[in-house]
């Protein structure tokens, strides 16, 4: 049995929260960034964000790179340079907007089909 087949496929019930913290080795100070992904609103969208972020930013990072995925949907990410730091959010950033892109191209192909529903039922109407 595959994980997909284990678990449902809902709606998450909070939106993902990454927060993304720096922690350069013997430095007495630390960073942290924050980012919403209010388009993720499914356990199916999380996995494809996990499987896109492990395949681009984590595995090839491995050793410099730990994450953890709380099931409230808050995600600590903890890298330990600035360059990787801004690849993750850079990673974030862009897929957080192709995802808004993906779901404003959804909406319009639902207005679209609902304006050829409406077109073809009035015309049905006038015969």
């Amino acid at each position: 049995m595959s994980v997909s087949e284990q678990i449902p496929h809902e709606d998450l019930e909070n939106p993902l929260r990454i927060v993304l913290v720096l922690d350069i080795p013997n430095s007495k100070e630390s960073e942290m960034e924050e980012r919403l992904l209010d388009d993720l609103q499914t356990f199916d969208s999380v996995n494809e964000f996990f499987d896109a972020f492990d395949e681009k930013v984590a595995i090839p990072n491995e050793g410099h790179i730990k994450y953890e995925v709380g099931s409230d949907g808050l995600v600590v990410i903890i890298v330990d340079g600035n360059e990787l730091k801004d690849r993750v959010l850079e990673f974030i950033d862009e897929y957080e907007q192709e995802m808004g892109n993906s779901n404003h191209d959804k909406e319009e192909e639902e207005e679209e089909e609902e304006k050829e529903e409406d077109s073809s039922g009035k015309k049905k109407q006038k015969k």
